[in-house]
């Protein structure tokens, strides 16, 4: 969060009640008669001193937020209150934080600010954690440092998992008019964070839609939830207490700027493309909120609308020193005006993407490359092997085969013939071999 002199740029966080009680000030021995249509009652100046107010009575102040509840102008008083409770249900607020490299552990025990995934490797977060406009207009730069994205909803102790930030985009309309307008930034991680499908954006028809059936809209945030002042302490007062360590939230709905300027009692003309959101005397968000998310859930899914949103005049856990004490005006810009930066994220992250697969298909076909020759090697060397041992079993049995020949050979070379000689009447025949015989009807003479 940032203190502007027209702005404070805040988000869900943990703040006053609506009907807590009134300061001294508003005190007035004389009751009036209260009419807002008429403007019977003087209302906040647009830059109030904190706490102090021209001369009204607490009659009247009592009576305007009494027929805004009647009128259904403000949410319930439950909806606004110390302490607010740790909130792990939307499964994209992620913690954000300025480190210039890796570390396992974060001496602060905070985190620097808020961030929405949109997707596995997209974050929305708000574009002042770059840098603010002065009430001047002029531009004061943050210091140069590296982001690091840490787990949703994870503990700011815990290190694990976190995503460096390799690229941002600043929305081409963040400017400043009496208020910082277009105040959204997208950072592009090194490597996906989790997988994640892109979740739902808010489009104006949607948008009319919400304030229309006043549903339930919910802010998340990683910022402080403890009330910064002290007893006696004038704002703005200096934070004293750790931001949060998981996520808390705040809940209310989508308003018209006439509706809200009907509550605070002062214009602000320059918010009229802003989603407006107004819950009380304290407003929204405290330092650390910003850049978190404001969601709702349409037919049955999340859907995001914009970032945790800025406040004009709100308390800020008492970091604001210009607090109207009826909440301000809380106010974001809609998602859908920055449609073209999201396009730009999502086609560089495919460019991202599409470079990464080259890599990876370009050292996989390496190493199928590898893996053949390596493979084509193993099979030619088996070839060679088997042909030696093919040429040895043909060896082996060529000269057994000799040998059986030879030694046959020898052996008949060894034997020594004889003739005898065969006779039948006065036929005679020699019969000549190792051990002759005679014919049948033969007989040896």
């Amino acid at each position: 969060m940032e203190v502007f002199t027209a702005s404070t740029p805040t988000s869900s966080g943990n703040y006053k009640a609506i009907l807590e009680t009134l300061p001294a000030e508003y005190e007035n021995d004389t009751p009036e008669r209260c009419d807002r249509a008429q403007a019977a009652c003087p209302l906040p100046s647009p830059h109030p001193i904190p706490y102090t107010f021209t001369m009204r009575s607490r009659t009247c102040l009592l009576a305007l937020l009494t027929a805004a509840l009647t009128l259904g102008v403000l949410p319930a008083p439950a909806q606004a209150g110390y302490n607010a409770p740790i909130d792990l249900t939307n499964p994209r607020i992620v913690p954000i934080y300025n480190f210039n490299q890796p570390s396992t552990t974060n001496p602060s025990g905070e985190a620097a600010f808020s961030g929405f995934l949109y997707s596995s490797r997209i974050v929305f977060s708000a574009a002042h954690s770059e840098y603010y406009f002065n009430s001047d207009g002029s531009i004061t730069y943050r210091p140069e440092t590296g982001r690091y994205i840490g787990l949703p909803n994870s503990k700011t102790t815990d290190m694990k998992g976190i995503v460096r930030v390799s690229k941002k985009i600043i929305s081409k309309t963040f400017r400043y008019n009496n208020a910082p307008l277009g105040d959204f930034v997208i950072y592009i991680l090194e490597k996906d964070l989790i997988q994640a499908e892109p979740v739902a954006l808010l489009t104006p028809e949607i948008e009319k839609e919400l304030i229309a059936t006043r549903a339930e809209i919910r802010m998340h945030g990683y910022g402080e939830y403890l009330d910064r002042c002290r007893p006696g302490e004038a704002l703005p007062c200096s934070k004293k207490d750790l931001k949060t360590e998981q996520p808390r939230s705040l809940s209310s709905i989508l308003r018209t700027l006439q509706e809200a300027e009907g509550i605070v009692g002062y214009k602000r003309p320059q918010l009229s493309n802003s989603l407006i959101m107004q819950n009380g005397k304290t407003g929204f968000g405290c330092g650390g909120d910003s850049g978190g998310s404001t969601t709702t859930i349409y037919q049955g899914k999340l859907m995001y609308l914009t970032t945790t949103p800025n406040g004009m005049n709100g308390y800020a856990c008492g970091a604001s020193p210009d607090h109207d004490g009826l909440g301000g005006i809380n106010y974001s810009s809609p998602v859908y005006e920055f449609a073209d930066i999201i396009k730009e994220a999502e086609e560089y992250v495919a460019g991202q993407v599409a470079l990464e697969k080259a890599a990876a298909d370009k050292i996989a076909a390496e190493k199928a490359a590898i893996e053949k020759a390596a493979a084509d090697k193993a099979a030619a060397e088996k070839a060679a092997l088997d042909k030696i041992e093919a040429d040895r079993i043909a060896a082996e049995k060529a000269a057994a085969d000799k040998a059986a020949a030879d030694k046959a050979a020898a052996e008949k070379a060894k034997a020594k013939s004889r003739t005898i000689i065969c006779i039948k009447g006065k036929v005679q025949k020699k019969i000549t071999a190792v051990n002759p015989k005679c014919p049948t009807g033969y007989k040896k003479k």
